[in-house]
Formats: structure tokens, sequence, C-alpha cells
């Protein structure tokens, strides 16, 4: 058929909707400040809070952004919530004061009343009266408390839900994120990261690694440790940390750390080799041996800042290695995001989830090969293609091992993807076309000379890196499959630490805990299922969606997961200043279903803006099947209890939920929920929605 689906998604985002709150504030305030008057004890608790000068971060950029504007306008910048507060708590303040002159001055009566019963009438009824409106003001500052805080200003804290300004304007420096920068760890604003972890970044296309990093062994290869590396202070090569390559700093003080170890570990994407992921080992103390120290402190959690400079160049000598990042595609010629560390070190060893093909299945050979670790996984040396080294095959690295009966080494290669947590080979021999036209590849099934078989099977083993000792899973660098706080493989059900064998040959001897392994069948036939969407959230025409709403699809099938970082949105009105959303997208997969969510800056609510997800013919399933025949959610979006969730596709059910493509129609795209045959492509469709 040869034809593209791209199904497409509309979230409308309407202008923000809290504009009806202040009045309701104005008019609780001044009915509250009609009743009460305040004790003087009432001042101590509200003291502290006069200290709280802004409920926002004043450095974030929608302060500096605020800022910009405010200044030649010669408007306030203290935030209209901190004002009103300050407004009550001046007046309690003065209604304490004129409570206490009111109990001295009836005290007075009763002291010098000289038994006169008119004047200790008086000074009674004075107190009683006092009393009565401290009640009255202990009601009223109580429920004047519960709507600030609701408003998020209280106790001298922020608490409780708060109204934003409304954005206009995505982040300074994110918008690398989902465009150059495929993806790095920690994630964005990430909290709770392990002291002992390492810092990762992935580039979409392979960059000069000598512009950045020092190479420090004199080897001339620039990213690498020695061969029998024993210490991260004195064996590996050094970042330059400077402004123009990369920083690390402490987001409070700005301190940079003391030095970064960095390896690179080549990769093939699209068919061209090189430097795609740097592996980053902060060095905060070059007298502490062999470790080199650890991020944060284990008294207080601490916050960094990790940026990359314009001096980054891509690995591209036909265009002169122009710079990594640019104004003209990412808003900004820097990326930076922050995370936080905890006050703990990760000593948990990491585990393999799920696998595909499943240990003891029958699959047809256009599969990729997949393997879903619990955690990120450090990528050095588990990336790459096999080499026949005689009875087996073997991944550069010497960290994963492949064994069939009757088949010849697999062409492809090993890429880790999905947030570091997903290992996902792809064979590259062509053996069919799918339904829109792209190929189908397969892995080789009973293809050795003389083999008459039509099945066969496969045997993979992960060589989990070796462990210091038999107590903890603390392990050697470049031994094997590890975490990235350098915790070993763990494949026992019990936890226990299990040294396996490293004596030849692989296949019997190796096949222990902690070396995971497992085995399937491969068919010669082909699989050409196509996979279709479920549901989608926010679902089609969702309004009024909170600036972090989740945004998630659920496949039909399992998926492969690199395409997955192919999805892309279009904003309508375009981002200012050229700075897109970022978005990285997370898969999850269940015993059927594939889920995709799609992490992402805040969704802009300053006015009404348009987010049009596209999911092109690219994203497939693991058998290299495409969307088509189209399907996938339509009709109107169902609203429970603010979850803003499509309809359920089931072709086997209620077809009028479903958005379906059909042949005959004369029209291969799904645009909007709906299939309209004079929107064939993906322009037409944008156009037709803006």
């Amino acid at each position: 058929m040869g034809l593209n689906l791209d199904p497409l998604i509309r979230c409308p985002m309407l202008q923000w909707i809290e504009t009806n709150k202040l009045q309701k504030v104005k008019r609780a305030i001044a009915i509250g400040g009609i009743l009460f008057a305040m004790a003087f004890f009432v001042l101590q608790i509200i003291e502290p809070a006069y200290a709280q000068q802004s409920v926002a971060d004043p450095n974030s950029p929608l302060n500096v952004g605020l800022q910009t504007i405010e200044q030649p306008l010669g408007l306030p910048s203290t935030d209209i919530r901190l004002i009103i507060a300050n407004i009550i708590r001046a007046a309690l303040g003065l209604m304490g004061i004129i409570l206490v002159i009111l109990t001295m001055y009836a005290g007075f009566l009763w002291m010098t009343s000289a038994g006169n019963e008119e004047q200790i009438a008086k000074a009674k009824n004075i107190i009683r009266n006092a009393v009565i409106g401290l009640a009255i003001i202990l009601s009223a500052y109580s429920i004047v408390l519960f709507v600030m805080k609701m408003l998020g200003v209280g106790d001298g804290v922020v608490s409780g839900p708060t109204i934003t300004v409304p954005g206009t304007e995505n982040f300074q420096g994110s918008g690398a994120l989902g465009k150059i920068i495929k993806d790095h760890y920690p994630v964005r604003n990430q909290i709770d990261v392990a002291r002992n972890s390492k810092i990762i970044i992935t580039f979409r296309r392979p960059i000069r690694s000598s512009e950045f990093i020092i190479d420090t062994n004199n080897d001339g290869i620039f990213g690498n440790c020695k061969p029998d590396m024993t210490d991260w202070v004195d064996d590996c090569d050094r970042a330059k940390l400077e402004s123009q390559y990369i920083m690390i700093n402490r987001t409070d003080t700005g301190a940079p750390i003391a030095a970064a170890a960095i390896m690179t570990t080549t990769s093939i994407l699209n068919n061209t080799t090189g430097v795609y992921t740097i592996v980053i080992k902060p060095i905060t103390d070059l007298n502490d041996h062999p470790s080199g120290g650890y991020l944060g402190a284990s008294n207080e959690k601490i916050g960094y800042t990790v940026r990359l400079g314009g001096g980054i160049k891509l690995d591209d000598p036909i265009n002169n290695d122009p710079p990594a990042l640019t104004p003209s595609t990412i808003g900004n010629n820097y990326y930076d995001w922050q995370f936080t560390c905890s006050t703990e070190l990760d000593v948990a060893p990491p585990k393999v989830v799920s696998v595909f093909p499943e240990a003891g299945a029958k699959e047809a050979r256009n599969s990729v090969i997949q393997i879903d670790f619990s955690e990120p996984i450090d990528p050095t040396g588990i990336q790459g293609r096999f080499s026949d080294v005689g009875g087996y095959f073997k991944l550069a690295g010497d960290n994963i091992y492949l064994q069939s009966g009757y088949s010849s080494v697999p062409v492809g290669a090993f890429v880790l993807t999905n947030g570091y947590r997903t290992l996902e080979f792809t064979p590259e021999t062509v053996c069919g076309e799918n339904a829109c036209g792209g190929k189908i590849f397969c892995l080789p099934v009973c293809d050795v000379a003389g083999a008459t078989c039509n099945a066969d099977t496969y045997k993979i083993l992960l060589k989990a890196a070796q462990t210091l000792n038999a107590n903890s899973f603390e392990a050697r660098p470049f031994t094997g499959v590890m975490d990235l706080a350098g915790n070993a493989l763990d494949s026992d059900p019990f936890g226990k630490v299990n040294v396996a064998p490293t004596d030849l040959p692989v296949f019997s001897n190796w096949e222990k805990p902690d070396n995971y392994v497992w085995r399937f069948e491969l068919t010669k036939d082909v699989d050409k299922t196509a996979p279709y969407l479920v549901r989608i959230m926010p679902g089609v025409e969702a309004e009024n969606i909170p600036k972090d709403y989740p945004w998630a699809m659920v496949f039909s099938k399992r998926m492969r997961v690199d395409p997955m970082y192919g999805i892309t949105v279009v904003e309508n009105p375009p981002p200012i200043n050229n700075i897109p959303l970022w978005i990285l997208p997370r898969i999850s997969f269940g015993n059927i279903f594939t889920t995709t969510t799609m992490y992402h800056g805040p969704f802009l609510d300053g006015m009404r803006e348009d987010y049009m997800p596209i999911l092109t013919s690219a994203i497939e399933d693991v058998h290299f099947n495409c969307f088509y025949p189209g399907m996938g959610p339509g009709g109107t979006v169902e609203k429970n209890e603010h979850l803003w969730i499509s309809n359920v596709c089931d072709p086997n059910g209620d077809r009028s939920r479903c958005c379906l493509v059909d042949g005959a129609v004369g029209s291969d795209f799904c645009c909007n929920g709906e299939v309209v045959a004079s929107k064939s492509n993906t322009t037409t469709c944008i156009n037709s929605l803006k």
C-alpha cells in the first residue's frame, strides 16, 4: 500500500481559568476585617511570616520574566497574595494591640474602683466584651488562614494548591531535550538521586569528544579509562568543566564539583557509527581514592545544575563540525537542567524485569530483542554489534553473548534506550515490507550451510559485573552489566550475591547467577499484524488541561522503544523565541499492552494553546509493523474526576469509538480522531486544526 498513517491528537489549552478566585478572597478578607480584633499572642504566631517576601522562587525563569516586564513599567514585583496576607497580618496586629490596651484599661478600672460597684461592673463588661471579641477574632483568623493556605500563603510557608501566573513561554535552556539531546540521567527536576550515581547524556547525532574531553591517559582516545582501571581520580580521562563545554555546579551556591571522569560509548544510530553518549562520574574530592567522593551530603539534600555549552560540536566534517546547540533549532546555544541528590547511596542491584521474546516463547523471525531493566543501566560495554567467535557470538564489550543452533551471526546493533532502562537489538537484514511501505527486518533462522530446519533456538547471556566481595553488589568498573551507581546485575530470586564462573566455555560454565540467561525460539514466519492505539490521554479535543497533566498513549501490542523518541508535538501558536516544549518518552510493558508516557515541560496557559502530538508510521511494534490499517481512539472525551481520557478503541467492540482507516475510503490518515479524505498528510491535517 505504501501509505503513511499519522494519528494526531489535539489537546487545546484554554486561557487561565483561575481569575475569579481573587475577588472571592477579597470579599472574605473584608468580612473577616469587620469581625476581628486580635490578642497579643497572635502577633507571635504571625510574626515569622513577614520574612516570607515571595511565594515563588525569585531566581525562577518565571520571576525573571516578570521582572523584565515590571521594572520598565515601575510596577511592584511583590506577589499580590503576599500583599493581601501582609495587610491581614497588619490588621491582626493592630487589633491585638487594641485588645491588650482594653484588657489593661479594664484591669486599671477594677483595681482603682475602691469598692465602687458601678466601676467594677464597667470593668467586667469591658473584659467580657474583649473575651467575646477574642473568640470572634480567633475564628475569623482560622477562616482567613485556611483561605490563604488554599492560595499558597499561610504560616509563613508555601503550601496547598497555588495560583500561578499564566505562562506564555517555554523555559529557557530546555528546548534541546527532545531535539538534539535525546535523553539524559538524572532527568529534569529529578529528586532523591543517589549520591553515587553517574550522569549520562545522549545526543541524537554523533559529537566530537575531543572538543570537551582531556586525554588524561595520553592514549589518543578521548573518553576512556586505563585497561586496568582501579581509581576514578587517576585512571580516567577528564571532562573540561568550562562554561562553553560542561558545568556541574551546586544549584544553591554555584560551587562547581572538583572534577569529572568521563567515558564515551560508541553506538550506531541511523546507520551512522559515532559517539552519541557520554558517561560522567562526578569527582567531589580529589584526595578520596579510589571513589573520588560522592555528590551531595549525608545530612542534607543538595541540588545540582548541569549545563552543556555551545562549545560542544557535532562530528560532521562535511559541514565543518557545527555546534550541537544552536538558537535556530532550540532557541538557545546551551542546555541546562537541575536535579536533587538524596542523603543516601544506592546499594541495591538492578534486575531484569522483562525480555522479548519471552523465555520459552516462539516468535516470528521479524523480531527485535528487548531487555527491560528495573533501573537505569551503565551503557559502557553493552551496546554495539555481535561478532562470531566460534560456537557463539559475542557483543563488543564482552558483556552480552548469543548462541543459536543453525543460524548465522545476527547483523544489527544493541542500543540502550528508554531512559537507559531498555536494551534493544534491531536487526538490519531486510526480509519484507510493512503496510506503510517501510522495511521489515529479520533475525537469521536456520540459514547456515546444510541447515534444513524451520525454527531455531536462541540463547542469550548477560554477564553480571564482578563484585568486590561476597557481601555487597558493589562492582568493579567495566566488568559486566551494572547500574549507574556501580551495583552489579542480580539474577538471584532471593537477592543473594553470586559470582558466576569466568572460565570457558561461556555457554555451560557461565549459565549461573548472577549472570542472566534465557532461551526462545524463532520460526521462519513473518508477523504482519498491525498495532493500534487503544487509548490516549489527554483525549481528542480535551480542554482546560492542567499544565503538568500526564500525556500518555496505550498501544495494543509490545512496541519498539527507540522509535518513540520520534514522537513530536506541534504548538499553536508557535513557541516564543523558538524554544520548543521539551518532551521525553518513557515506555513500560504489560502482558499485552505497551504504555508510552511523554514527560514534558509545563503546558502553556497564558493564552489558548493547542498541542497536536504526531505519531507517524515510524512508530512500530516489535515486528516492524506500522499503523495500517489505521486504528485509534475517536469520539468524545471521557472526563471523570479531572481525568481527560479518550474513548477505548476496541475493534471487537463498539467500532464507533475508534478512528478507523479503511483503504476503500481512499484516505490513509487519521486526523484528530476522524478519517477525512481531504486531509491525507500531516501538513494538511495540522493546517486544518490551527
